[in-house]
């Protein structure tokens, strides 16, 4: 285990336990943004960054993944 692992290994431990499930949740998220985006070609990965945030804007309503899905 590299020595930078190790500092952060022992942080964690020292911490409340409501922390870290916290710091658990954002590291598996974190991994899976990874995983996700390292295989998404390049003009798919804007495209997708481009929509979020025209949603974050107000530019572009969202829609239910699950009503959509029944329409279909």
């Amino acid at each position: 285990m590299s020595v930078a692992r190790e500092k952060i290994a022992r942080a964690i431990q020292k911490l409340p336990v409501e922390q870290m499930v916290l710091m658990h949740e954002q590291l598996i998220s974190a991994i899976h943004d990874k995983a996700d985006s390292e295989g998404l070609d390049p003009d798919f990965r804007d495209e997708i960054q481009q929509r979020i945030k025209d949603i974050d804007a107000g530019k572009a309503k969202g829609v239910d993944a699950f009503r959509a899905l029944r329409k279909m």
